[in-house]
C-alpha cells in the first residue's frame, strides 16, 4: 500500500545533483546512521537489505530546491 520513502540530505540544493553527488550523499547518509548500502544500478540502492530507487529532483514544497529522495520499490 504505502511504500517507505525519505529524503537523503544534499548540501547544495540549488544545482542538479550528479550521479557522484548522489552516491556520495546517500553513502554518508548511510554511515551515518549505521547502515549498510550497495548500488545496484544508478537509479536503485540496496540499503540494509531493502531495494530504494533513487530520484533526484524538486523537493515538493522546497521552493524550487533540487534534492534526492530513495522510494522503497
Amino acid at each position: 500500500m504505502f511504500k517507505k520513502s525519505f529524503w537523503v540530505p544534499y548540501d547544495n540544493g540549488s544545482v542538479y545533483p550528479s550521479l557522484s553527488e548522489t552516491m556520495d550523499s546517500i553513502s554518508r547518509y548511510c554511515e551515518e546512521n549505521g547502515l549498510s548500502c550497495t548500488f545496484i544500478s544508478d537509479d536503485e540502492v540496496e540499503i540494509d537489505g531493502k531495494a530504494y530507487k533513487i530520484y533526484r529532483g524538486y523537493e515538493n514544497g522546497s521552493r524550487g530546491n533540487y534534492g534526492i529522495k530513495c522510494k522503497e520499490k
